[in-house]
Formats: structure tokens, C-alpha cells, sequence
């Protein structure tokens, strides 16, 4: 059992968090099992839990989705987290990320605080010591590598329930209903959108739905083979009052998805995820996916759903440039303006991100178009505005790093920290996106550093309104945007000050505090 160094001496009982997460083993780590283990452990060590924060229904694999988690380290972060430590069960609840060290960083956010994390169910103390470390570490790699071993047994479960013609995951789409089916083959009960089986061992079939769905379903595939396309068919779903399985108005992407779909001619296609963790640890490819014919009774026949890709495979891949500038023109003189919301609701054309890849940007269509507004004068000012304040904050972290006793060597953008880590700075101006507020959109590249701040300028303010500290062993592929709104993986990265930068400073150099 894991041991806390309490304060000697110590009366009144030490105020202290509880984190529980839950994913799909249930019977060993149930809410109810970790609970009583927390509670246990807090009782013989004069601890009182004052605050509970659980993740119900969530992987380790990520902190996307685990909202508690966010919560946790936003609250440790701020002027008084209201507790001295975190109790959790174990190492694997805390989390099996796929990078062993992404949990070592979440657990240095908390020491930074003067919270301390303590694992209650493991043999060691969470107190720094050589021996706890080391076991620590092994713990961690340990906790991955279950993860990538039962992502492994997971996919190999499925393609073989797969290939019995069992459905996995997914919504059934128009005209079809998700029904569960007992371990003896015994039909059960037709679930909802969004509902799920109500036993684990069942599993699921794909039935007919409503007839009038069946009858859209059909007319889709004849309007396509007599000479219709996809936008054509979207249009007339439209004028009709049609809508999607999820409410939606039909476009052409929506149209396509269907058409294309091997479920509507009974064939049961399961697709494995390309960055499971069993295919990142192999260099191997992803297996091919599984297929099972005349597993659910046929919504088209198989004749009509193959001509229809026959006919796929025959038409042009894309619409010509002139064409596409043609219906964005048109769109724009009937809306009097163009942005990426109407371009995604106009049947007639491809999505945003779509004409953004074949122009280049969204901006060039708007050129070709002619509905460019003036806004040259007003992005030069905002460039130059966020160009003098990397400047500025390239320059004061320079000073702030030596100052407190780091080597520093400076390459263009780029700060080099004592020999051993690498920081620059990116600066985002605030942008309105749909009256909501202002967005912080990430457009410009960033230093290949292994840590990138991102400095939100305030919008009528003087300065930036708080960092951004995201590392590259963690993050890839930097976010899009950033806003005020709870992002998962983003959130527990958000600092005030630079101060953050001076604390990896001290401990890289082995003198933190």
C-alpha cells in the first residue's frame, strides 16, 4: 500500500482531492471499488475528501473527454485549489496514455502547486525517491503497454463478430434500425438513435426501418442511376422537407455517404481504426478491412447498389475550378455575401475545407469570385501588431531566462535553454466567428521547438491574456483555434504569466524548488 509523508506533528486532518476514472472494466475498478479504496486509505492517514472528481465512461489513452480530469488541474492551478493532495488508485487510473511521459507531465502541473499525487493501491510512495521513481516509470510503461495490448484484442474481437455479420459501432443510417441480438441468436429489443444495448454479451444486427425511409433510400439510388447527381438529389431532398437520420438537411457529401454505403445492399463492412493503438506500436499495415455479404436483409438489391458504383467509378473525380467559381458566385449573389457556413449548407458544392484545399484558401475562391472586402489596410496593422509582440516576448523571456541562471543561446525565434530544451512563441490575434465571441485562429506555422507558447492578444487590451505552453511530444499537430471554451488536452496547458517557463527552467537544470 502506498505510503504519504505527512507533516510530523500534524492534528488537524489534511484536506485532500479524490480522482476516480472508470472505462469498461467495471468489476475490478468500479466507482464503488476505488471509492472505498480512496476512502479507506484517507481515514488511516488523518485525510478528509473534500472535493470528487470523476471521469465515468472514459479511456486512459487521452485526456480528450476526461472533463474531470481538465476540471482537476484547472482548479490545482488556480489562487486556491481548496486541497494539499490528490488521491487516486493507481497509475492506470491516472491514465494509459500512449506516451508514458504525457502522465509524468500532468503530475508535475500538481507538485508545481504543492499538491502532491498519491497512488494508494500501489507498493511505493509517491515521494521522489530513487526507488519510487524508478518504479513509478516501470508502472507507466506498463500501464501503455496493456492499453496497446487490449486495443489489439479489442480489434480482433470485432473483426470477428464482424465477420459473423455482427454490426460494430457506428449509427444505422437512414432507413435501417440497430437491433440487439442475445448470445443464442434470440432477436431482442430495437434500439433508438443513441441508445445502447442493455446487456454486454448481446450483440447487434442491422433491420429494416420505417417504410417511408426505405422508400427515400431507393429513390436515391434510381435518381443517381438515371443521370442525377449528388448535389441534384441533395437539392430535391431538400425541396421535399426531407431530412437526414440526425435531423439535418442533405448535402452533397450526406448524399454520397449514402450511396456509397455496402449496408444498404446487406453486406456488413468493418473498417479498422488506422491510429489504434495496436497499429501505432507496428510498423505493419492495417489489416484489410472485413466483409460479410447478405448479413441484414438488402434495402437495394446487390445489382443496383454495384451499377450505382459502377457509375461512381466512371464519373469525373472533380468539378473543374471554372465551375466551382461558377456556383460560388452565384451563391454569393443570391446571399450577398460568402463565408465557410454557407458554402457547407449549399448542396451545389463541395465542403469549405474542401474548396479551400483546391484554391489554395478560401480567400483565393473569394478572389475569383469578386466578393473580396478591402481588408488589406486592416490586416497589415493586425500583422504588424502581432509581429512586434513576438518580438517583444522572444526578447523578454531572453532576459527573464538569464536572469534567473539559464544558459540561453537565441536562433532567430528560437530560445535554446541550457543545452538541453528548445521554446518559441507564436502570438494570435482575436478574430469574431458566429457572434460568439472571439476565436483565436492558429494561422501561421510554428517554430520546431519542443515547447510553442501561444500568446492571446486581448482584443482593445495592452497585452497578451494569458500562454498557451503545449510541448511537441504531446501535440503533433498544434490546434486549429483557440477560444474560452472547455477544450479537452488544451485546457490544462493555459498559464497567466510566464512563470511556467521559469519552473522547467529549475527543473531541467535540477534545482527546482
Amino acid at each position: 500500500m502506498a505510503q504519504l509523508l505527512l507533516l510530523p506533528g500534524r492534528r488537524a486532518p489534511m484536506r485532500v482531492a479524490e480522482y476516480v476514472r472508470m472505462s469498461t472494466d467495471r468489476q475490478a475498478n468500479s466507482v464503488s471499488n476505488q471509492t472505498a479504496a480512496i476512502e479507506h486509505y484517507a481515514a488511516n492517514h488523518n485525510m478528509v475528501v473534500v472535493r470528487r472528481y470523476h471521469d465515468l465512461g472514459r479511456s486512459g489513452q487521452s485526456i480528450d473527454g476526461r472533463d474531470a480530469l481538465q476540471q482537476l488541474l484547472a482548479d490545482i492551478q488556480g489562487p486556491k485549489p481548496g486541497f494539499e493532495a490528490v488521491l487516486v488508485l493507481d497509475i492506470g487510473r491516472w491514465g494509459r496514455f500512449q506516451n508514458a511521459d504525457e502522465a509524468g507531465f500532468y503530475e508535475f502541473l500538481c507538485w508545481k502547486r504543492g499538491i502532491r499525487v498519491c497512488y494508494v493501491g500501489e507498493p511505493f510512495a509517491n515521494d521522489g525517491e530513487p526507488f519510487s521513481m524508478v518504479f513509478k516509470g516501470l508502472k507507466r510503461v506498463m500501464a501503455t503497454e496493456y492499453a496497446r495490448e487490449l486495443s489489439a484484442r479489442v480489434i480482433a474481437g470485432q473483426r470477428r463478430w464482424a465477420s459473423q455479420g455482427y454490426r460494430q459501432g457506428a449509427p444505422a443510417g437512414l432507413g435501417l434500425r440497430r437491433q440487439a441480438v442475445s448470445y443464442e441468436g434470440k432477436a431482442q429489443v430495437v434500439m433508438a438513435r443513441g441508445e445502447r444495448k442493455r446487456v454486454g454479451t448481446d450483440r447487434v444486427v442491422l433491420v429494416h426501418g420505417p417504410d417511408h425511409e426505405l422508400r427515400t433510400i431507393r429513390w436515391m439510388f434510381e435518381q443517381y442511376l438515371s443521370g442525377n447527381g449528388d448535389s441534384a438529389i441533395a437539392r430535391q431532398l431538400n425541396d421535399q422537407g426531407c431530412r437526414t437520420q440526425a435531423g439535418k438537411r442533405w448535402s452533397a457529401t450526406t448524399v454520397r455517404a449514402v450511396l456509397r454505403a455496402e449496408r444498404y445492399a446487406g453486406c456488413n463492412t468493418y473498417r479498422p481504426c488506422k491510429t489504434s493503438l495496436a497499429a501505432l506500436r507496428s510498423s505493419a499495415p492495417v489489416p484489410a478491412p472485413v466483409r460479410r455479404t447478405d448479413a441484414f436483409p438488402a434495402v437495394v438489391s446487390p445489382a443496383v447498389f454495384a451499377a450505382a458504383q459502377a457509375r461512381r467509378r466512371c464519373a469525373p473525380r472533380h468539378a473543374s475550378k471554372t465551375d466551382l467559381v461558377e456556383r460560388s458566385r452565384v451563391l454569393w449573389v443570391r446571399q450577398g455575401t460568402l463565408n465557410a457556413s454557407l458554402l457547407n449548407a449549399e448542396p451545389s458544392l463541395p465542403s469549405s475545407h474542401t474548396l479551400a484545399r483546391r484554391f489554395g484558401s478560401l480567400a483565393a475562391l473569394y478572389r475569383e469570385v469578386g466578393a473580396v472586402p478591402d481588408h488589406g489596410a486592416r490586416s497589415m496593422k493586425t500583422r504588424q501588431r502581432i509581429h512586434r509582440w513576438r518580438q517583444s516576448l522572444t526578447a523578454f523571456a531572453h532576459e527573464l531566462f538569464i536572469k534567473d541562471g539559464s544558459a540561453v543561446e537565441r536562433d532567430g525565434w528560437r530560445l535554446r535553454i541550457d543545452g538541453r530544451w528548445s521554446v518559441s512563441f507564436t502570438v494570435l490575434h482575436p478574430s469574431k466567428r458566429g457572434g460568439q465571441g472571439c476565436t483565436w485562429f492558429n494561422r501561421s506555422a510554428s517554430e520546431a521547438t519542443d515547447l510553442v507558447v501561444f500568446a492571446r492578444l486581448g482584443a482593445g487590451e495592452s497585452g497578451p491574456r494569458d500562454y498557451t505552453v503545449l510541448p511537441r511530444q504531446l501535440f503533433p499537430h498544434w490546434p486549429d483555434f483557440f477560444d474560452d471554451r472547455v477544450r479537452p488536452g488544451v485546457d490544462g496547458f493555459r498559464y497567466p504569466s510566464l512563470a511556467i517557463l521559469l519552473d522547467l527552467a529549475r527543473a531541467s537544470r535540477g534545482n527546482a524548488p
